[in-house]
């Protein structure tokens, strides 16, 4: 997948997912993982990080919204993306179907200074 179609799959799907095409169509950094895994497993992975974050008071932005979705997806094989913008300085994880591509999830975690 290309950054152009992903930049047009997070449109309109909440903060997080917004700012990251944004960072996108800006030339932000792109990571498209191979192979895919549970969504149940990635989201045990991501509330642990949540709940770093928190007591971290590391800026985010869409987190329970990414969660809700991660468990709504269950047991669903997802595929992950990272796209690592300048500014601001966010790291926003993407959570997608493979076939046809289509987004879960999508947070942002500030990077530290």
């Amino acid at each position: 997948m290309n950054r152009d179609v992903l930049a047009k799959l997070l449109v309109g799907e909440g903060a997080a997912a917004t700012a990251c095409s944004s960072a996108l169509q800006d030339g932000a950094e792109l990571i498209l993982w191979e192979g895919a895994a549970p969504a149940d497993r990635m989201l045990a992975a991501y509330r642990r990080r949540h709940q770093r974050a928190l007591a971290d008071a590391a800026p985010t932005v869409g987190f329970p919204e990414a969660l809700e979705r991660l468990g709504r997806a269950g047991a669903d094989s997802l595929c992950l993306g990272q796209v690592s913008a300048n500014n601001p300085d966010y790291v926003y994880m993407i959570f997608m179907t493979d076939n046809p591509p289509a987004l879960v999830a999508c947070v942002g975690i500030a990077r530290p200074a």
